[in-house]
């Protein structure tokens, strides 16, 4: 399996840095997951997130996913948007 980024710095409320699209493609085709999310405080390393919904109850703001990946796959695909934001960043 081969992933693709197409990733996007952003000017946004910190602490949110990016925007990806990241590409699955297998010899029977591809799936495109829309908006990861990468985050970075100052001082701190940055992180990255799959698509989720931010849902309100009660004041307080919880987080459901919008898509699940084995664990593996969801490690690769999280590595290789981090990887591909510290490419970008290093290189501007």
């Amino acid at each position: 399996m081969e992933i693709r980024i197409d990733l996007a710095l952003i000017r946004a409320k910190p602490p949110l840095r990016a925007l990806a699209d990241v590409t699955l493609w297998w010899l029977e085709g591809k799936i495109t997951i829309r908006r990861c999310t990468v985050f970075e405080k100052s001082g701190e390393p940055p992180w990255a997130n799959l698509p989720r919904l931010q849902i309100g109850k009660d004041g307080r703001r919880s987080y459901v996913p919008l898509i699940e990946l084995p664990r593996n796959l969801k490690e690769r695909v999280l590595d290789a948007v981090l990887n591909e934001y510290k490419r970008r960043v290093n290189a501007g």
